[in-house]
């Protein structure tokens, strides 16, 4: 038995993205439909990401799919469809994050890794980001925090990461929507994990907070 709202090909298999590329192309308005119904979710947490806001998200959801209508006749068929429309996707959260009034952003050079006159990695002076979570509502608190640590990055770092971590895409998938390379991945990974690592550690230590404090 099929999905609510899935309809398949006259061989009865699921039709591909391209497949429903083609069909919307020729006015098909039912493939559109199938096509939000598939991408929906994934749009809207992309978006969610960029905006931190569920109403601003919705909306930015509901214009790149308006986008996706009105250019999908310029997509080249030879490239990946899925690669295409989040970046299209993308340019729609921060087009309507432009309009917002600008918020505050910290440097992500402030948090990069340090290294001593040996060149080994400089530990920094930070305690232990892994906090022993027992209460539910602290660890709803915590993902929460997280989740705003991760607002405060450049574009860059937080594409990726939110890319990474939130929504669990593969490591390649996420460099050809972005358009980068695997190294460079990477390298912005791991420098936006340390910085929402070490805003965890500031929040998680109150012996730290009573000394700067003081």
């Amino acid at each position: 038995m099929s999905a609510p709202g899935v309809s398949h090909r006259d061989d009865g298999s699921v039709p591909s993205d391209l497949d429903l590329v083609r069909r919307i192309k020729a006015g098909d308005e039912q493939a559109l439909e199938q096509m939000i119904e598939r991408y929906h979710a994934r749009v809207y947490s992309l978006s969610y990401g960029v905006l931190r806001n569920a109403e601003d998200a919705e909306e930015s959801t509901q214009d790149a799919f308006l986008t996706l209508y009105r250019k999908i006749g310029t997509f080249d068929e030879s490239k990946k469809f899925f690669s295409w429309f989040y970046r299209v996707a993308l340019n729609q959260a921060y087009s309507r994050a432009r309009r917002r009034r600008a918020g505050g952003k910290v440097s992500i050079r402030e948090h990069l890794p340090r290294f001593g006159e040996d060149g080994h990695l400089a530990v920094p002076d930070w305690p232990d980001a892994t906090v022993a979570i027992e209460d539910e509502v602290a660890a709803r608190e915590l993902a929460a925090r997280a989740e705003g640590f991760i607002g405060e990055l450049p574009r860059a770092y937080r594409d990726v990461i939110w890319m990474a971590d939130v929504e669990e895409m593969p490591a390649a998938e996420i460099a050809e929507v972005l358009g980068i390379s695997i190294p460079a991945f990477k390298s912005r990974l791991h420098r936006a994990r340390l910085h929402v690592r070490q805003r965890l550690a500031e929040i998680s230590s109150p012996t730290r907070r009573s000394l700067v404090a003081s």
